[in-house]
């Protein structure tokens, strides 16, 4: 679409949150007639008020009109599932319906490189931004990652830029309403077993997050994680295909080579850093720095630009984030893990003992999985949210674990009974929901009990 095909459209945004209020106000700046309806009433509050006010946006919260099915188009907000009631009849009168990563996509007339996965998105989408801003772009960065992609372009749109790039973060919810989305960079990290609350099987869900590579033609990229075991049970058809690789044989045209990040290009080896330089502990972050490397290879042509971003890089707020030490007890905010996957890399970061807060909206995983993680290493299992029953119910007794109302008590018991050299490790393995707006919120929350704490010291 163009804005022609907007100007003057009755346009429906279901749902309030981030996106939603992003999508709002793209819509409205290129004309659209708009209509914000949540279903949740507790969601409306005085900002929203102003922000929907300032626009000229119609908005009801608490229930969806009948004028929502009058909608010439629909932006459906990530959270809300194919399966609800206003789902249905939205398809039962074929309304188009789409995302708002859809959405900001037929505006953006620049590259776009896409980041999904399971796991690393967040740390590879910021590891693409600073490589590409290294080089002398103007990285726009926006998705999943925490500013919606349309307020990311809204930015985009009020200064004109030089040598502009998107890089957006995109969830296999955000795919599963895309419709001409079609980056110029496809990046898919790994697959694993996540959201099983929300997909009817783990191949639906991987269905979803392949989607990614649906539009693509022959002037774009897919890449690929080699090491993963799950994309390669996938024939993949695409004309340019580049991978990265940690371990594989085969290894890729971002690689690990004898201790050696480095590139392949017209088949001569050019090394770029050697892999203890790289400022992000773990294997899985050497993973996730290949991936970036791979991905900007269509962008940045000299390996010393990409080794002097790689070098100036830092971590990212949630992520295996070190928040403090209090009483010898160092403690770490990974509130982004909120599936299995996620958990388990961050406790095989820590060989120390371990107390693990965990909990929260669960998302359907089997917790069984984490025992042989934790048996050698865990002072105790930390349960909070809702949960807690049932990870209580798949650990133990084969874990010590502990009930606790909220994350501040989990943090006190642990200050209470741990000893120096311990870690607390704040890694929920499940979504934020039940108790946060978001994984953000969560682990703010966590960041401020540690540094707010009486006696804390770095």
């Amino acid at each position: 679409m163009n804005t022609s095909d907007i100007t003057g459209k009755n346009v429906t945004v279901l749902g309030s949150q981030r996106s939603a209020m992003g999508a709002a106000r793209l819509l409205r700046h290129f004309g659209a007639k708009v209509l914000v309806s949540e279903f949740d009433a507790d969601k409306f509050d005085a900002d929203k008020r102003q922000i929907l006010g300032d626009i000229e946006a119609e908005f009801e919260f608490g229930y969806h009109s009948p004028d929502v099915l009058e909608s010439d188009f629909i932006i459906v907000s990530p959270g809300i599932p194919e399966n609800a009631d206003i789902i249905q009849k939205i398809r039962s009168k074929d309304i188009p319906l789409y995302s708002e990563i859809e959405l900001t996509s037929w505006f953006i007339d620049a590259p776009i490189i896409a980041v999904t996965g399971s796991n690393g998105k967040t740390t590879t989408v910021n590891l693409i931004h600073h490589l590409l801003n290294t080089a002398g772009y103007n990285s726009f960065l926006g998705g999943n990652v925490g500013v919606a992609a349309s307020e990311v372009l809204l930015d985009s749109l009020s200064h004109k830029s030089d040598r502009p790039i998107f890089v957006l973060e995109v969830s296999s919810f955000q795919l599963d309403n895309i419709d001409t989305f079609k980056p110029d960079v496809a990046v898919i990290l790994n697959l694993t077993p996540d959201h099983l609350d929300r997909y009817s099987s783990l191949s639906a869900y991987y269905e979803s997050k392949l989607g990614i590579l649906r539009n693509l033609d022959e002037s774009d990229t897919a890449v690929i994680n080699r090491d993963d075991p799950e994309l390669s049970r996938h024939d993949l058809l695409i004309d340019n295909l580049r991978f990265f690789s940690v371990s594989s044989p085969a290894g890729g045209d971002a690689m690990l080579a004898e201790g050696i990040i480095g590139i392949m290009h017209d088949g001569e080896w050019s090394p770029i850093l050697p892999a203890k330089a790289l400022p992000l502990p773990g294997k899985h972050n050497l993973s996730n720095a290949l991936a970036a490397v791979a991905s900007v290879m269509k962008f940045i042509k000299d390996p010393e630009i990409i080794a002097q971003g790689l070098m100036t890089f830092s971590a990212v707020p949630h992520r295996i984030e070190y928040v403090g030490k209090i009483n010898g007890i160092r403690c770490y905010n990974d509130s982004k893990a909120t599936n299995l996957a996620s958990t388990e890399v961050a406790i095989q970061s820590f060989p120390q003992p371990l107390w693990l807060i965990l909990g929260g909206k669960d998302k359907g995983g089997d917790f069984t999985t984490l025992i042989s993680q934790l048996e050698a290493s865990t002072r105790e299992v930390l349960l909070v949210g809702a949960a807690s029953d049932i990870i209580e119910t798949q650990i133990s007794p084969a874990l010590p674990t502990r009930k606790v109302e909220n994350i501040e008590s989990a943090v006190k018991y642990c200050l209470e009974h741990g000893e120096a050299g311990d870690v607390l490790l704040l890694s929920p393995a499940c979504a934020s929901f039940d108790q946060f707006e978001n994984f953000e919120a969560r682990g703010d929350h966590f960041r401020t009990l540690i540094q707010n704490h009486e006696g804390w010291a770095m």
